[in-house]
């Protein structure tokens, strides 16, 4: 079930059984596969690949540049 306020952007690949919350975005160089749970709230930019089975919970963001600038030196 995809919820109404979640936006999954076209070209994005969404397996059989997927849940996903409201307030998230999919970019559409996504792969989700089947049987995921992605909660609210969560930002999943490509390329981005995720399998089978995964639980990604609130606020996550996937996909992005790394959050802590120490790993970018």
């Amino acid at each position: 079930m995809i919820h109404p306020q979640a936006i999954v952007e076209p070209g994005a690949i969404i397996g059989k059984n997927v849940t996903i919350g409201p307030w998230t975005h999919i970019a559409s160089n996504v792969v989700i596969g089947d049987n995921c749970q992605i909660s609210s709230h969560v930002v999943i930019n490509g390329p981005t690949k995720i399998g089978k089975g995964n639980r990604i919970f609130q606020f996550a963001s996937i996909g992005e540049d790394c959050q802590d600038l120490k790993y970018l030196w």
